[in-house]
């Protein structure tokens, strides 16, 4: 089936006081904020395909560092009108760049992250209600253009810019390159691409920067002649950061590098052709905690655990601010008891596109595309980020890799570990560590869930 393809992009780089707040997100601990100095302009993407089926799909893309459950359902709720009402046929992803604004006043939490007073994140919520409204109008704007007749083709190649910093030996290397050709020329229209690798390649400073990522794809179109019509998708990178040292000009080192590979990739590579129709699923998998949050003697137990942690962290610690917020939690609407975790499949004729939601870790895309073959383009930070999701062997380790983090504990697996992801993303315990935890005993890992629910949605697609 014939495809065609819109594409737009937006600068929406925050300034005041269109944007209230000038706040950034992506590193927990201490205040930061942007003053005014951008080095690369961040943007949102949407690319809209249309397979002759009647109903467009929607992808949309933008240099954030996350946005919380409210958000994605805020947006979806706006889209899913014009994409027939399917969840499928709307794609949100994040490039999880750390130089860019906070959006959102949950998840992670601004106070817990940087002692954020009230004021500061009432600013956050009006800047996020801006985000919001120009994300909609762009996707909304994008599915009333004309498209352009297009013939798609896939293919990978390999390069390295990270490593894997949770002690696992799983480093990530392929990059993937979707064409775009106009079937009137063969003219290249559009391309994107993707790679797993945290966007954190500047470091901990106040400036706006779209990171390795949008050096790359403002290099990509020099290079090859479509200006901003390059889109860059994060992958399963919750495990993987770019090479040291972290600084301004290491952006345009893993940059170039990145660029120097996608472009060999269009020039040399073997290219697979994709086509329509294309078949989407989605699912809002519910991942259970380590800690049945409905049983009250859990609660009990839970609140008594954060009050002793309140009484032994100061109160400028982000570790006391955690315990405040639960406790608190606990006082008044309850904490959180489940994990949502979107998984969403865009299949066409000769790839399959998996989109999983959160922090995934790199095991998710070697066990994905095991079951599925070469193939299959695994994305992560898709729809919603509200923490990481580790794989067995990490959620198992806790403290024993990478101080906990990534697993979300330290000293005891059925509650938020200190100074670990369920600290700033505001969470009470830790995902499930096995398939025999208090939660749900005998039911599958966190990890197996997972893939199982991915592999169901490829093959009902």
């Amino acid at each position: 089936m014939p495809l065609s393809m819109a594409v737009r992009t937006l600068d929406y780089t925050p300034t005041y006081p269109t944007y209230p707040s000038l706040w950034m997100g992506g590193y927990g601990g201490a205040q930061r904020g942007n003053h005014g100095t951008v080095a690369r302009r961040l943007k949102a993407s949407c690319v809209v395909f249309d397979d002759g089926s009647g109903t467009k799909k929607a992808m949309l893309r933008i240099d954030v560092v996350s946005i919380a459950r409210e958000i994605h359902q805020q947006i979806r709720a706006a889209v899913l009108p014009l994409v027939g009402n399917v969840n499928g046929n709307f794609l949100i992803t994040c490039s999880h760049t750390h130089s860019g604004p906070m959006i959102g006043v949950n998840s992670p939490h601004p106070y817990v992250m940087m002692s954020l007073n009230a004021a500061d994140i009432s600013a956050i919520g009006q800047t996020t209600t801006v985000f919001i409204n120009q994300l909609v109008a762009l996707v909304q704007n994008t599915l009333s253009d004309a498209t352009t007749p297009v013939n798609l083709g896939y293919a990978t190649g390999s390069v390295t810019i990270g490593y894997n910093r949770a002690e696992l030996p799983t480093v990530l290397t392929e990059v993937q390159v979707l064409t775009a050709r106009r079937t009137s020329n063969n003219s290249l229209f559009a391309l994107l691409y993707g790679y797993g690798c945290h966007a954190v390649s500047r470091g901990n400073d106040d400036v706006f920067d779209s990171d390795y990522c949008g050096f790359a794809a403002e290099a990509i179109g020099s290079a090859l002649g479509i200006g901003t019509n390059v889109f860059f998708f994060q992958g399963a990178a919750g495990d993987q950061d770019p090479e040291d040292p972290h600084q301004a000009s290491q952006v345009n080192t893993l940059g170039q590098r990145l660029a120097n590979k996608v472009v060999d990739i269009v020039n040399n590579g073997t290219f697979t052709p994709v086509t329509g129709p294309i078949s989407t699923r989605y699912n809002d998998l519910l991942l259970p905690l380590n800690r049945d949050l409905g049983n009250p003697a859990a609660i009990i137990e839970l609140r008594n655990k954060y009050t002793a942690r309140m009484a032994a962290n100061p109160p400028e610690s982000y570790d006391y601010r955690h315990a405040k917020v639960m406790v608190d939690q606990i006082a008044g609407a309850g904490v959180q008891r489940y994990f949502f975790m979107p998984i969403e499949v865009w299949k066409f004729g000769g790839l399959n596109i998996v989109a999983l939601a959160h922090e995934v870790l790199s095991v998710y895309e070697t066990r994905i595309k095991a079951l599925t073959g070469t193939k299959t383009w695994v994305m992560g930070y898709s729809n919603e980020i509200g923490g990481y999701v580790g794989g067995d062997t990490t959620i198992r380790a806790g403290e024993t890799k990478h101080f906990g983090y990534e697993g979300g504990w330290t000293d005891d697996p059925n509650v938020s570990g200190a100074g670990t992801w369920t600290t700033f993303y505001a969470w009470a315990a830790p995902l499930k560590l096995d398939g025999d935890s208090i939660t749900t005993p005998g039911g599958p890992s966190t990890e197996q869930a997972i893939v199982d629910a991915a592999a169901a949605l490829i093959n009902q697609a």
